[in-house]
């Protein structure tokens, strides 16, 4: 009988590894195919203008995070009427802040161009950029009101309906992008897609997930619990967005447009396996590692390293096969325009190599330790930050891409520092993997100069 509850949460865990994976899979497949085609159709720098169009909104939305998400999947209580109508309203609510703090930003950017405040060749600069965030920005009011059974289903690791939902509303906004762009060859059409997509999302929430009913209401006793906890993740957040977007926000007052839109693509292709397993560790991984806390805490720190050398051995060979391949994968998949992504690839594989590693804030935070999380983000935005327009200044866009290659691995000492702190440390087990990269990268290398695809 003592068995059961661990058996029944491996077997829910690796079925919503298999919907996580595929649906990731999926959604990788169809942004690299749309990507592709839309390419074709549209100039590099309208991906300029859009890479920060999403760098805003994502930013407001982090800045604006109290993990909702997070609460309700590792409270005691985040399956309860009450605690769930709270946190929906919290949700919508926010979603109404972030459109108007967006149109804020974008008549503050009409504002310092005018001023001269904003140097006219940055993508900053750009007359079509203020109004692309003010329109893009009603996403976040229909996202608000998105079903609460997402993150219901997700504390359950009930992952198959959240899959489809998320599949099915990317692919109608990359079919609608495609079908409008064939005629109308502008940046509106990404746009478009963008919200096509996010109404698809919330109307399918709410009509293929059978759940609670959630409605507008407030208590103050699960809004204290969200806060106590969201505190610390409202800062992880906030560090996550200045990590993750940092580049694009720094490169982005240097290069043009088009070069932003070039670099836009790279960071899209080296992104592809990076989010993959992003979202596999915050979907499978973050509740399954809960569910273990909550019940059985001995037991976490086992399945923690059998996960990490699993994660580790297959991020290991991909940075590998892409360090060596990077510049042959772009000159396959796109036009001369964009060769120059090529190597930047190449560089942004090293990014891959640590992906595991940040599992360990994740670890924390799944036991109630969200202000760690927190320290080992900063550590990585201030390396970022201060070396990133330095590296830029003396090297030029060279030196800049290896500070963001190498970023990560600045916060793996950190990271090692708690995890040793709490008693869950095996050291040999962090770097047991690392060889694979090597072997990868030199077997890749070798085939590509023996079928004469490189010299």
């Amino acid at each position: 009988m003592t068995n059961r509850p661990s058996s029944n949460l491996k077997k829910r865990a690796i079925n919503s590894s298999f919907w996580v994976m595929g649906g990731q899979v999926g959604n990788q497949f169809l942004r690299l195919v749309s990507n592709l085609i839309m390419t074709r159709l549209l100039a590099p720098e309208m991906f300029g203008l859009m890479a920060m169009v999403f760098v805003f909104m994502y930013g407001i939305s982090m800045l604006s995070d109290i993990g909702l998400r997070a609460n309700i999947i590792q409270s005691k209580r985040g399956d309860t009427q009450l605690f769930l109508n709270t946190a929906w309203s919290v949700q919508v609510v926010r979603g109404f802040i972030l459109f108007i703090v967006l149109l804020i930003i974008s008549g503050v950017l009409v504002k310092m161009v005018d001023s001269g405040l904003i140097s006219g060749h940055s993508t900053y600069a750009n007359p079509q950029l203020p109004m692309l965030i003010a329109v893009t920005a009603t996403t976040t009011i229909i996202s608000g009101f998105n079903s609460i059974n997402l993150q219901l289903l997700s504390r359950k690791l009930q992952m198959a309906k959240v899959t489809v939902i998320e599949v099915v509303s990317q692919l109608t906004g990359i079919l609608t992008m495609i079908s409008i762009a064939i005629f109308w060859r502008e940046v509106w059409v990404l746009v478009i897609a963008a919200i096509v997509s996010a109404s698809v999302k919330l109307f399918l929430s709410h009509r293929l997930i059978e759940g609670v009913k959630t409605s507008f209401m407030f208590d103050r006793e699960c809004w204290n619990e969200i806060f106590k906890f969201g505190k610390w993740v409202f800062i992880g957040s906030m560090l996550g967005f200045l990590l993750n977007s940092g580049d694009r926000i720094i490169l982005a007052g240097y290069l043009s447009p088009e070069m932003l839109g070039i670099y836009s693509i790279a960071f899209l292709l080296a992104g592809a396996c990076r989010e993959l397993f992003k979202n596999l560790i915050n979907s499978v991984f973050f509740p399954a590692i809960s569910e273990i806390t909550r019940s059985d805490p001995e037991h976490a720190k086992s399945i923690y390293y059998k996960v990490r050398l699993r994660i580790d051995a297959i991020t290991m060979t991909a940075a590998g096969f892409i360090m060596a391949s990077g510049s042959v994968i772009v000159s396959i998949l796109y036009d001369e325009r964009y060769y120059e992504a090529g190597w930047i690839l190449e560089l942004f594989s090293v990014s891959l190599l640590f992906i595991g590693y940040n599992m360990a804030g994740m670890f924390l935070m799944a036991r109630g330790d969200s202000k760690s999380y927190s320290v080992m983000i900063f550590v990585s935005v201030l390396f970022l930050f201060t070396l990133l327009p330095l590296s830029y200044h003396h090297f030029g866009l060279y030196g800049a891409i290896l500070v963001i290659a190498f970023n990560q691995v600045v916060d793996i000492p950190v990271s090692f520092y708690y995890l040793k702190k709490e008693k869950l440390l095996i050291l040999k087990r962090e770097f047991a993997m690392v060889p694979l990269f090597f072997i990868s990268y030199f077997a890749t290398d070798f085939l590509l100069s023996f079928t004469g695809l490189i010299i």
